[in-house]
């Protein structure tokens, strides 16, 4: 009964019968019981998960969950080259540490992640709508999960506050895939504030404060708070070599700094900025130079802070912001150990408002 309940046997799952998706076969004895057995059926989730829910499987391949192109584009885009199949050595990288983070239909519906605890959430019970405190902080700990539900940094969202969820902002092809290849997370269809919050467009606020600043400020550079920063990661390989492993400092910061990316969704001046654990040397362990174009990209990067408040420390009045030298990323907040590039991130300060 520890891993099947009463309920679940007559639940629609329950009822396939375990061979259904496990493979093995239906015999007393457990060793013969579990001869070809497959304890993750959803790897295969075509075949397993498809025979019912195929307008899920037929897109889940593009979904970024599962290919993680978002990842495998940032490290090639470092690598300096097209793509990682064009080097052997970072092909072994993200195989051998990034692309464990990946997730299959189970680790969202029945299971937690395997890079985080592995084991069942609650017995083989299926979970329609996945556990944010089981499934998405696993993968998404140290940032968006972990800040949304106020388990990192020094306070929570005021989304979570109110009961919301992830879906109840993410739409499901931003888990599911939505049938067209992305190559990061930027290019999914993704929510935002003024979706709920329509009288905060500037085009048609009234209020001063967001009327004033238009398309300057992204909205977590007034609304965020202070969020989880990871530096100077490196990569070692695990007791017996079949496997890389990370690990990095962390640190709890609040920064506004460039948009080091505008584009027509996110066309603001300032935003607030994460620091990513990159570094030159980080991939040491596995060949030389394995990282050239380390310096013509920044390694502090566009934040999609998810632990919003109404009121904020740096909202709290104009000077607030505008005098407050503190929040806005400097000279003095930079390492030896990071990109050239992120000095074009440095903003000109706002003008005080002394008056």
């Amino acid at each position: 009964m520890f891993l099947v309940s009463l309920e679940f046997v007559d639940s629609t799952h329950g009822s396939l019968g375990c061979i259904t998706c496990h493979g093995g076969a239906n015999e007393v004895d457990k060793a013969v019981a579990h001869e070809g057995m497959d304890p993750y059926p959803s790897r295969n989730f075509d075949a397993n998960c498809g025979a019912c829910h195929s307008n899920v499987t037929d897109v889940y391949a593009t979904s970024i969950h599962y290919n993680l192109h978002g990842m495998e584009n940032g490290l090639a885009a470092f690598a300096d080259v097209m793509s990682l199949s064009e080097s052997p050595h970072h092909e072994e990288v993200f195989d051998q540490d990034c692309y464990k983070c990946h997730a299959t239909c189970g680790d969202c519906h029945v299971s937690r992640a395997k890079n985080f605890s592995n084991g069942l959430v609650d017995q083989h019970t299926f979970l329609g709508t996945p556990s944010m405190e089981e499934n998405c902080y696993a993968c998404h700990n140290a940032r968006n999960a972990g800040e949304y539900m106020g388990l990192i940094g020094f306070g929570g969202d005021a989304h979570f506050d109110a009961g919301m969820t992830c879906m109840d902002c993410h739409p499901v092809d931003n888990f599911h895939g939505s049938g067209e290849e992305t190559k990061n997370m930027w290019e999914e269809n993704l929510p935002a504030c003024t979706d709920c919050h329509t009288d905060k467009d500037p085009a048609v606020a009234t209020d001063v404060n967001h009327k004033v600043h238009g398309d300057s400020l992204s909205c977590q550079v007034c609304h965020a708070q202070a969020n989880n920063n990871c530096f100077e990661c490196h990569l070692d390989p695990n007791e017996d070599g079949t496997a890389l492993q990370s690990s990095s400092e962390s640190k709890i910061m609040f920064r506004v700094g460039l948009n080091p990316n505008p584009t027509e969704e996110r066309p603001y001046k300032y935003v607030a900025l994460r620091h990513v654990p990159g570094q030159e040397a980080m991939l040491d362990v596995v060949g030389e130079n394995m990282m050239p174009n380390f310096n013509e990209i920044t390694n502090w990067k566009y934040s999609p802070t998810h632990n919003v408040q109404a009121s904020t420390f740096q909202n709290e009045s104009c000077e607030s912001c505008h005098g407050n030298t503190r929040i806005w990323l400097s000279e003095d907040d930079f390492r030896e150990t990071d990109s050239e590039a992120n000095f074009r991130l440095i903003p000109p300060l706002p003008p005080s408002l002394d008056y």
